[in-house]
């Protein structure tokens, strides 16, 4: 008996009780929806408390709702041993402490084999419980940690458990804070790894090291079929590496959009097609190659009919990249500080440097373009017909691990036919705190840095709501009234 009609039903804590009572009475049902509802802890408690008298169990989905550490504790707890052989927790509040539970779960569980945790509030410590716990699972098959809080550190232990693990064959780590770093560390686990086939990155922000590392693991990595490295800051060198392997690797589906590629990265990737490679899907819409190179694409995929399934359009003006900010690592920032409020003897002068006061300094630091980190949004084309298109951002805990500071709020919007109507040009801005409530909205109105490229930069001198952000904070940006005319457009959410 499944029970998927609970879907979407404002079931709180209260409703999930009763539904966990008559569980203990009803023990046919074998798959269990309460997508979209309201339960917190108290009622996934209630109903992990149900286990037990329904063994029957198979398929959990809790999507959506209001769960944290407490309740992913108990239903880790009660599924230990059980028939429950898909789990789905995805968009929770479940942070370290309850992935740490689900990890012991993973030691003791010999049937689950579908784990979703995505879009939940879990770093580098709930990643690397996860992950160990990997090393001698033996039944998992795919795992989805995307949208969560993990960085280098994280990826790294799941790294090395992709060296050991021999049944996972699906990992989605989208959305992430993992850097080159990470990225290497997977890429290494591949050259071992003989069982994954399915690898999703995009989002983050692995560069073109990252992307040359996993390259070079597809030299001998004969298992990934189907790798999505949109949106992770790759240039021409990732791209070039990548092209190098496409002719020799098993890969079937390539995901490239949204990057940074220009003309030398796509000229090699058509080379690669002529010479041979066996890609079915292929997509690089959405970075900066020109005309003349995308011709070259499509002229070679159509010499050597594949692959198939090939996505070019629309590329995305060069100048966008160029208005991104610079990123600067959490010492860098510290030493910048220390610097403006200390007052130091500059090398080589016999002037001093004047001590600022912290307010002043922290106000520098503010109008400054150097950010710790960036939010982004995968930057979405608006051509097509989507349920909700809304450009959204969380705000992750700080990579330094301490209180997040927002340093500022950028939007772009890339149009393919300008519009002269005033109110299709602004953005309109609504700032959510963790409860979802509305703290702010307002209607940006953008700069023309081109005759078709629009900028908005929002800082915290001008919009103090910003100085109030923290973990969870959610930054929202509804489509132009002239979306049929955008070719993409982008929010990005600098803090430290």
């Amino acid at each position: 008996m499944e029970m998927n009609s609970l879907d979407r039903k404002q079931i709180g804590d209260a409703e999930a009780q009763a539904i966990a009572e008559g569980l203990k009475v009803n023990t046919t049902v074998h798959t269990l929806g309460l997508y979209d509802n309201q339960i917190g802890d108290a009622g996934a408690i209630a109903i992990a408390g149900a286990f037990a008298a329904n063994p029957k169990l198979q398929k959990l989905s809790l999507y959506d709702n209001r769960i944290g550490d407490a309740g992913a504790r108990a239903i880790a707890e009660a599924i230990k041993g059980s028939c429950v052989w898909e789990l789905n927790l995805q968009k929770n509040q479940i942070g370290d402490a309850g992935a740490q539970a689900i990890a012991e779960t993973l030691d003791e569980n010999s049937r689950l084999m579908t784990l979703t945790l995505w879009k939940n509030r879990i770093g580098d410590v709930g990643a690397t419980a996860i992950a160990e716990a990997l090393k001698e699972n033996t039944t998992l098959c795919s795992l989805k940690l995307g949208e969560n809080q993990i960085g280098d550190a994280g990826a790294q232990a799941i790294g090395e458990a992709l060296k050991v693990n021999s049944d996972l064959t699906r990992l989605n780590l989208q959305q992430n804070q993992i850097g080159h770093a990470g990225a290497q560390a997977i890429g290494e686990a591949l050259k071992v790894n003989t069982c994954l086939s399915k690898l999703t990155l995009y989002g983050n922000r692995i560069g073109d090291a990252g992307a040359q590392a996993i390259a070079e693991a597809l030299k001998v990595n004969s298992s990934i079929q189907e790798l999505d490295l949109s949106s992770t800051q790759i240039g021409d060198a990732g791209a070039l590496a990548l092209a190098e392997r496409m002719v020799h690797s098993e890969l079937a589906e390539l995901d490239l959009g949204y990057n940074r590629i220009g003309d030398v990265g796509a000229q090699a990737i058509a080379k690669a097609i002529k010479d041979g490679a066996t890609l079915t899907g292929l997509y690089l819409s959405h970075n900066c190659i020109g005309d003349a190179a995308v011709d070259l694409i499509t002229e070679a995929q159509e010499i050597e009919d594949m692959p198939p399934y090939l996505t070019v359009d629309p590329q995305i003006n060069p100048l966008a990249f160029s208005l991104l900010p610079r990123l600067a690592t959490a010492d860098d920032l510290q030493t910048v500080l220390c610097l403006l409020t200390s007052g130091p003897e500059l090398q080589d002068q016999l002037a001093v440097l004047p001590a600022l006061p912290t307010e002043i300094a922290e106000l520098i630091m503010d109008e400054a373009s150097y950010w710790q980190g960036v939010q982004p949004t995968k930057p979405r084309s608006l051509g097509g017909s989507y349920p909700d298109p809304r450009l959204e951002v969380t705000m992750p805990r700080s990579i330094a691990e301490s209180s997040i500071r927002v340093k500022a709020i950028q939007l772009l919007r890339d149009w393919e036919t300008r519009t002269n109507n005033i109110g299709d040009n602004v953005f309109d801005l609504t700032v959510r705190d963790e409860q979802g409530a509305v703290q702010y909205e307002c209607a940006v109105q953008p700069t023309f840095v081109d005759s078709n490229l629009a900028l908005a930069t929002i800082w915290p001198a001008s919009t103090p709501i910003l100085r109030q952000m923290r973990e969870g904070w959610q930054v929202q940006v509804r489509p132009s009234k002239a979306a049929h005319k955008v070719c993409h457009e982008s929010l990005y959410v600098g803090y430290v």
